[in-house]
């Protein structure tokens, strides 16, 4: 399912947007804006994928609009002005629909946002879920500090405080995004990004003081220069 919103002045036009919306089943309209700056409002708090977007408004035009807008969504714009054409595409506009237009053209750029959704790659998730024998714990990796291990545990050490999961540091190397995280004892994995000190063979991360493994020194201090 697609979400989308539009954008216009004009509240025919919106009405009809909403008619032929209402008749695409892979197309769900969350909501219709009169005013530009409520538009605005509403997508601080969900972005959605598709913006049906007039150009020619006051206070604030289509392609002012379309700048503000981030993660950025695919743009169809309605206007009744043709020389808006050439702006609309310099913002990466998927196509540009001409006042008045039928159902069968807004058709044509929905399945056009529809192929342009289907073959995108989605982002890698930024979080797992731990077994800590009891339930499933979810993990955010820029949250995660350190993880130590404890015997046959793992405590995973982050912004949250501890999670203890049954787990070796073997495993956890294979699911961490090795780009984020190293390992630099044979007990220790710790988050690049988190390290705020390196002296002594040793690294501060929150107030700890990890030791580097001589065994692991090499690579570590390599990883450490390429940064």
């Amino acid at each position: 399912m697609i979400s989308c919103i539009a954008i216009d002045d004009e509240p025919k036009a919106l009405d009809i947007i909403q008619h032929h919306v209402a008749r695409i089943p892979f197309l769900s309209l969350e909501g219709c804006f009169l005013d530009p700056f409520a538009a605005l409002s509403f997508w601080d708090k969900k972005p959605v994928d598709l913006v049906f977007l007039d150009i020619n408004m006051p206070d604030l035009n289509g392609l002012d609009i379309a700048k503000l807008l981030s993660p950025k969504p695919l743009l169809i714009f309605t206007t009744a002005h043709s020389e808006y054409a050439l702006a609309g595409y310099e913002v990466e506009a998927l196509d540009y629909l001409l006042k008045p237009f039928d159902f069968a053209r807004l058709l044509a750029a929905a399945n056009k946002a529809h192929d342009r959704l289907k073959h995108q790659t989605p982002p890698p998730a930024n979080f797992f879920f731990a077994n800590t024998g009891s339930h499933r714990q979810r993990l955010v990796y820029p949250d995660i500090y350190y993880i130590e291990s404890e015997g046959n545990y793992l405590n995973y050490v982050g912004k949250h405080g501890k999670t203890l999961v049954r787990s070796s540091v073997k495993e956890a190397l294979v699911s961490l995004p090795g780009s984020s995280f190293i390992q630099i004892h044979r007990s220790f994995i710790v988050a690049l990004a988190w390290i705020e000190k390196i002296e002594d063979m040793h690294v501060l991360i929150d107030q700890r003081k990890i030791a580097i493994g001589a065994s692991y020194r090499e690579a570590f201090f390599k990883r450490i220069a390429d940064l």
